[in-house]
């Protein structure tokens, strides 16, 4: 059969009529090999490609009108692409464009329309055409920003813009969830704001290849230059003298370092440069550093100290000099909170506002970019109380899954060898998630079965290769060891993610990878990956589509980032052919609904970062995009946002409420609050007034000096602190918790005034300043406008009041309720007071059969 096909005639068309520009090759000529002669040396290849137009509606369909006779069904014929010739101008172009871009860029044409080029080669000259840019075979991206992106650089280039004369350099955050494209559209703000020196700094070295890639493969970044610590210093230095602008990525633990005292040779440079902006990268680790540990294998305590340490870093730390600094968090909340940034400083992209565009978007605007970023559902499970009594932890919602799944060394058992304490236990949960118990067959007769992981029917896709998050490495291992005898779960292959052995970062990566191509290979059930830690930040496997939340963990920050692991795209695209979505939903499997109810209650508290918004509102939208079903009493029921509230709060006693009003995360101490409050003089003199705080400016400057001495100190001794300076750590951390307490008397008073007032709908700092002002300072020694200003600046957490009083205000119906009392109803009326605010009482979970009561 002859390799040369001859060409179909087809009609020509109008100048302006739409056409599709495609290339492919056929059998022979794919491996056919060729070399070429460049500025830089010989060039070989293999494969000779064909670059074509159409007028037909897809590549496939002229495709086939030429190759159907020689190749039926165009069976090993292979199409590389299939794209519109139009440029971003708007108008048309031809073949015969693309034609020449590749010739002019040295390619050879080898008879008719066939080029001995790479398929990149082919797309870079496809971007010269449509943009008039220059060839460069490296540079295939072409993409435009989302709406969102759009947004991001024009409200962030504003803020930059009418900062820019400011004394201090100015800087903003961009809260903003896994997969909104940071460094793309960082890089697309460079361009707006013609930055030309961009230092981009990160704790996480791993996103390092995200970074590079988008730089130099991307169209829109001609020109730049990327520096990285692979680049010798030589020639770092000849780039940062240049004309052309550049990018400098580096890593805190790299720029940190020192050698004899001084800054590695390599990163001088970095220090003596005027950069025109800062990007700090993947800033949670200073917003929820101590909770951020959770989500790191206990044998990678030197990776969670290099990763999330103790100490904030701040702009004094840096020694370096920028007149703008960038802030990058999918999870920054507590920084939020901290009040390191006013609402003016943030701009906001979450999965409520990712779920809500991919629903709204409009069926004539093209392509829906957010098509393949599934939906999630968290169905919760509550153990039995045979299992809830077994693993009380003693605190006061009882029951733990750290407890529950306890494991421990077996006698005489080589490294991995690990067994559970109470193997029965966990034996029964494995029947549980199969529906396999007594009492669910029992269900099952009667026909009112709930779902259960690996038993319905809707769930199957999902649980085919799934993540479980375990507390330790030794529940990883006997976790294994109990599955692999298991004759249901022996069907897959179960990998353990956990230990010294398994990897850190993306080198933990491979071995999932290797498990999953394992399981489908061999035609396995799937796959189960155990954790305790590894690949929970920072990592995709694109295939997981369920977590396990097996572990109790302490924080909606680590909770949510180990839930979105399985929120990553699955999807394909094949060339003439629509995107193909593997994975329309994934799941959270929860079993202690108590803790992960009240996680989630408190995430939309976090979210809720608007004046106009509460808890509810913010709860309310969430549930509507994340779905959540829980299972209790044989029953399963979807829950709203008046049932997490109410579940969450559930079985909160009133000592427990009463250590709400004394929690620590109602105060905050950092260095970057505390430095507010020494620079708001009046607020120090007042309260010096008070006993307890005669000596604040001089304790709060100590803290603060001493912090930045020992972080100082850590910097240039990287084998660790000498005796002196741990004395000192020692004597900053106790000073660090006097102030806490001493500020933590504070709050510990506000319930009393909600004992003191039946006004529950006003919000309670208008109850305070109405009916007695004096009162509130007589009984906290702070005066109102004390207070708030404490607010203000961070120390106090407006958000988190609101929570507490909401709490306050269940319990206190409840008992009134349970009591029978007449006229509780009155008592939530139409409106329900929080701190600074009144909101309706349904956006706050009231049911509204209450509020037609008390309307009566």
């Amino acid at each position: 059969m002859s390799l040369v096909v001859a060409d179909v005639q087809e009609t020509v068309g109008g100048g302006a009529q739409a056409r599709r520009l495609y290339a492919y090759t056929i059998p022979g000529r794919k491996d056919q090999e060729w070399q070429r002669e460049t500025d830089a040396g010989l060039v070989h290849g293999v494969g000779v490609i064909k670059v074509g137009e159409t007028t037909k509606p897809t590549a496939r369909q002229r495709i086939h009108q030429q190759l159907n006779t020689a190749y039926p069904g165009l069976i090993g014929v292979d199409i590389l692409l299939d794209d519109s010739a139009v440029r971003t101008d708007g108008s048309t172009f031809r073949d015969y464009d693309v034609h020449r871009a590749l010739a002019a860029a040295g390619i050879r044409r080898v008879g008719g329309e066939w080029f001995e080029a790479t398929l990149d080669e082919v797309k870079a000259a496809v971007s010269v055409v449509r943009g008039g840019r220059r060839f460069d075979p490296t540079r295939t991206l072409d993409f435009g920003m989302r709406p969102e992106q759009e947004e991001a650089v024009a409200e962030t280039a504003s803020y930059f813009l009418e900062h820019r004369d400011d004394a201090r350099p100015s800087h903003y955050l961009w809260n903003a969830k896994m997969r909104f494209g940071k460094t793309f559209t960082t890089y697309q703000l460079a361009r707006e704001m013609e930055w030309s020196k961009v230092l981009v700094l990160t704790y996480k070295p791993a996103v390092h290849g995200a970074w590079k890639d988008d730089l130099l493969g991307h169209v829109d970044f001609e020109g730049w230059e990327f520096v990285d610590a692979t680049v010798p210093v030589s020639e770092a230095v000849a780039i940062a003298d240049g004309t052309n602008p550049f990018v400098w990525f580096a890593s805190f633990q790299d720029l940190s370092g020192r050698v004899e005292g001084a800054v590695k040779q390599r990163n001088e440079p970095i220090h003596l440069l005027d950069w025109d902006v800062i990007i700090i990268d993947e800033y949670h680790f200073g917003a929820w550093r101590e909770s951020a540990r959770e989500l790191y294998d206990p044998a990678d305590k030197k990776l969670a100290e290099a990763e999330e340490p103790e100490e904030q870093v701040t702009e004094a730390d840096l020694a370096l000099s920028s007149r703008n600094y960038l802030y990058l968090s999918g999870t920054p909340f507590r920084a939020i909170t901290n009040g390191e940034f006013s609402e003016t400083q943030v701009y906001n992209w979450t999965y409520i506002d990712e779920q809500r565009n991919k629903e709204q978007w409009p069926a004539g605007r093209g392509d829906n970019p957010y098509i393949d970023l599934p939906r999630m559902e968290m169905y919760t499970y509550r153990m039995s109380q045979t299992a809830e009594e077994f693993a009380d932890d003693g605190e006061f919602n009882g029951f733990s899954l750290n407890e529950y799944f306890r494991a421990r060394k077996v006698e005489g058992g080589g490294r991995n060898d690990y067994e559970f304490a109470e193997p029965t236990q966990v034996a029964q949960f494995l029947d549980m998630l199969r529906g396999k118990l007594a009492a669910q067959m029992k269900t099952e007769l009667l026909g009112a079965k709930p779902p259960f992981p690996y038993e319905d029917q809707r769930f199957s896709d999902a649980v085919r290769h799934s993540v479980w998050y375990m507390n330790d490495v030794a529940s990883c291992f006997a976790m294994k060891a109990l599955l692999e005898k298991h004759p249901f779960y022996s069907g897959f292959v179960i990998h353990v993610a956990a230990g010294g052995h398994a990897g850190q970062g993306a080198a933990a990566k491979l071995p999932v990878d290797e498990a999953i191509h394992k399981a489908e290979s061999e035609g396995k059930s799937g796959s189960i990956t155990l954790s305790c830690g590894k690949l929970m930040t920072g990592v995709t496997i694109k295939k997981w589509a369920s977590i396990f939340m097996l572990r109790s963990l302490k924080s909606p920050e680590s909770y949510f980032q180990a839930a979105f692991r399985v929120q990553s795209p699955w999807s394909d695209v094949q060339v003439d052919q629509p995107r193909v979505v593997h994975k329309d939903t994934c799941y959270v499997f929860e079993f202690d609904p108590n803790r992960a109810l009240s996680l989630l209650a408190e995430y939309g508290t976090r979210l809720a970062t608007g004046e106009d918004q509460t808890t509810s509102e913010v709860l309310g939208e969430l549930i509507n995009y994340l779905p959540i079903f829980a299972f209790d009493g044989g029953r399963m029921q979807q829950l709203d946002a008046t049932d997490v509230l109410n579940w969450a709060t559930a079985g909160i006693g009133a000592s427990a409420l009463a250590s709400r009003w004394n929690s620590p995360l109602l105060v905050n101490i950092n260095e970057s609050t505390l430095t507010r409050l020494l620079d708001n003089a009046d607020l120090l003199a007042s309260l010096e007034q008070i006993e307890d705080f005669r000596n604040l400016s001089a304790d709060v400057q100590k803290v603060i000096t001493s912090t930045q001495k020992l972080k100082a100190a850590k910097r240039e001794k990287p084998k660790g602190l000498g005796e002196g300076e741990k004395k000192e750590k020692k004597e900053t951390t106790k000073l660090r918790t006097e102030l806490r307490k001493k500020l933590q008397k504070f709050v510990a008073r506000v319930p009393v005034f909600m004992y003191l007032t039946d006004f529950r709908e006003e919000a309670l700092t208008h109850v305070i300043r109405s009916l007695d002002p004096a009162l509130f300072e007589r009984v906290t020694g702070l005066t109102i406008a004390d207070f708030e200003m404490l607010a203000k600046i961070g120390v106090f957490n407006a958000n988190y009041m609101d929570a507490a009083i909401w709490q306050f205000r269940q319990f206190e119906n409840a008992s009134l309720r349970y009591a029978d009392e007449i006229g509780v109803d009155v008592l939530t009326a139409q409106k329900v007071g929080l701190w600074e605010k009144s909101v309706d009482a349904q956006e706050v979970g009231i049911p509204a059969a209450h509020n037609e009561a008390a309307a009566k």
